[in-house]
C-alpha cells in the first residue's frame, strides 16, 4: 500500500523556537530539516547588499528565482556563500517581514519549498509561518509552536547573549508583537493556527521538552497501516457494491487507464469522510472504484425525481437539499460515520472547471467537527475527458491524501465562532486542492 512519507509542519510567532526545535526534532526523526525562515532572510539579506528595494515584490521575486540555495552540514549556502550569521543580525531581523509579505516573494520561495519536500523521501521537518496551512497542507503533522511575547522576548536575548534591562525587555517585546501583527494580517498566506495543528504552549518548557513532545506528537501522526482482519469490517457491507466494484474496476484500470495514489492512507479501522474535488459527472463512480471501501455519498435531492431516481438510490446515496444547511441529511451523515461507515462529499457542492476549484461549502467542517471522524482530501484529474482515455490520450489519476484530523479546533474557539473554524478548514481544504495540483503538474512533468 502507497503511505507518504512522514512531513512535520512546525508553524509558530516569531521568536517561539521554530528553528531549534525543528532542527532537533528532524535529528530525532531521521528526517531532512528545511528552514525555510532562513531562505526569506536569505533573500532578505541578498536584497539589502544589492539595494534591491525592500516594496518591490516583483524585483524580490525575479531575484529570488536567481538564488542558490543549499544546505551543507546544517549551514545555509547562498550562491556558494555561507550566510548563518548575516541571516541572523539586527537588520535582516527588522525587514524580513517586509519583504515576506510580498505576494510574488511567497508564491515562489512556496514553490520552492514544496518541491524540497518532494526531494525527499524520507521525509522533512519544515518550519515557517504558513507551512501548515499552505506550503505543506497535505503534511499528516502539523505542529504550532506558541509562548508568551516576553517569553519569545528573553529567547531572543539569549540567542545574541545580551541581557536585557526591563526597558529593553519592552522594546523587544513591541518588537516582537509588531511583527506578529505584520505577519497575522498579511492578505497572502498569514500566521495563522491551521485546523488540524497540535496546538503546544512552550512558555514554561524547557527546549528538550518541546523537543520530546513535537516528536512523540510526530510518532503518534505515522501512519500505521492496519491489517486485513482489522479492517474488514470497514470494507463493504452489500454484496451489490461488491459485484458493480468487480465489474467496473479492471475496465477502468484497463482501457480507461485509471492510476490510483496513496491508497494506503485509507487503511485505519475507522470510519472516513472522502473528501474530493468534482469536475466531472464521472467523478461519483469513479471515486466509488478507486476507494478500497462501500461509500455513502451525499447527492442533490432533485437526483431523486428523475428517472434515475431509483438506480442513484441502490448505491448508498444519500438526498440533501442544496443552498441550505440540511438536517436531516446531516443526521444521517454523522450516524453513518459513527456507525464506521464511510462518506464521500465534494466540497464545492457542485461541478467546478479543471484547475480553477471553490469556493467550498462549510459542510466539510461541520461534519469533520460534530463527528470528530478524520477526513481524507481526495483530487481526481481525466474524468472530463474520459473517452479519450480510450485512445490513449487522457489517463484518469486519482490521489488519496493522509488523513486529516482537526486537532486544534478547541484553541480556535477562544477566538472564532463555529461558523469561521468551518471557513478555515474549508480553507485547508482547498489549500490541499491545490497542492495535490502541483504534485500532479511535477509528476507530468
Amino acid at each position: 500500500m502507497e503511505v507518504d512519507p512522514l512531513s512535520v509542519a512546525i508553524d509558530g510567532p516569531a521568536g517561539s523556537g521554530k528553528s531549534t526545535v525543528a532542527r532537533r526534532v528532524a535529528q530525532e526523526l531521521g528526517l531532512t530539516h528545511v528552514d525555510t525562515g532562513a531562505m526569506y532572510r536569505a533573500l532578505t539579506h541578498v536584497a539589502l547588499c544589492e539595494d534591491i528595494p525592500l516594496d518591490d515584490g516583483e524585483a524580490l521575486a525575479a531575484r529570488s528565482s536567481q538564488l542558490r540555495l543549499s544546505w551543507e552540514q546544517g549551514r545555509l549556502f547562498v550562491d556558494g556563500e555561507a550566510v548563518d550569521e548575516a541571516i541572523r543580525g539586527p537588520e535582516v531581523t527588522a525587514k524580513v517581514s517586509e519583504l515576506s509579505a510580498h505576494a510574488p516573494v511567497r508564491r515562489h520561495m512556496q514553490k520552492l519549498q514544496r518541491s524540497l519536500s518532494w526531494t525527499c523521501p524520507e521525509g522533512v521537518v519544515m518550519e515557517g509561518r504558513d507551512i501548515g496551512s499552505v506550503v505543506l497542507p497535505l503534511a499528516p503533522c502539523k505542529i504550532y509552536l506558541d509562548a508568551s511575547a516576553e517569553e519569545r522576548a528573553r529567547r531572543r536575548a539569549a540567542q545574541t547573549g545580551q541581557e536585557l534591562s526591563r526597558e529593553k525587555l519592552v522594546a523587544v517585546m513591541a518588537e516582537i508583537e509588531r511583527r506578529d501583527r505584520l505577519d497575522s494580517e498579511r492578505s497572502e498566506s498569514p500566521l495563522q493556527v491551521s485546523p488540524d495543528a497540535h496546538v503546544v504552549d512552550t512558555t514554561a518548557m524547557s527546549l528538550d521538552e518541546v523537543v520530546e513532545e513535537c516528536v512523540r506528537i510526530a510518532e503518534a501522526s505515522r501512519l500505521r497501516v492496519a491489517s486485513p482482519e482489522v479492517m474488514r469490517p470497514f470494507r463493504y457491507h452489500h454484496f451489490r457494491y461488491r459485484v458493480l466494484k468487480a465489474i467496473l474496476r479492471p475496465i477502468l484500470e484497463g482501457p480507461f487507464r485509471m492510476r490510483v495514489r496513496g491508497s494506503g492512507h485509507e487503511e485505519i479501522p475507522e470510519g472516513l469522510i472522502y473528501a474530493c474535488n468534482h469536475i466531472s459527472w464521472w467523478d461519483p463512480p469513479v471515486i466509488g472504484v478507486a476507494i478500497n471501501r462501500e461509500l455513502h455519498f451525499l447527492a442533490k435531492k432533485e437526483l431523486f425525481w428523475g428517472p434515475l431516481g431509483w438506480f442513484i438510490s441502490l448505491f448508498n446515496s444519500i438526498p440533501i437539499v442544496r443552498g441550505r444547511y440540511d438536517p436531516v441529511a446531516f443526521q444521517r451523515a454523522r450516524e453513518l460515520l459513527q456507525g464506521g461507515g464511510n462518506l464521500l462529499i465534494f466540497p464545492e457542492g457542485t461541478r467546478r472547471p479543471v484547475g480553477r476549484p471553490g469556493p467550498m461549502k462549510k459542510g466539510l467542517g461541520i461534519l469533520a467537527m460534530e463527528t470528530g471522524q478524520p477526513y481524507l482530501p481526495c483530487y481526481v484529474e481525466g474524468t472530463p475527458r474520459i473517452w479519450k482515455a480510450l485512445w490513449g490520450g487522457e489517463t484518469i489519476r486519482v490521489w488519496i491524501g493522509p488523513p486529516t484530523r482537526l486537532h486544534a479546533v478547541e484553541h480556535l474557539r477562544h477566538s472564532l465562532t463555529d461558523r469561521q473554524i468551518q471557513e478555515r478548514v474549508a480553507e485547508l481544504y482547498l489549500a490541499q486542492v491545490h497542492a495535490f495540483r502541483h504534485r500532479a503538474a511535477e509528476e507530468a512533468v
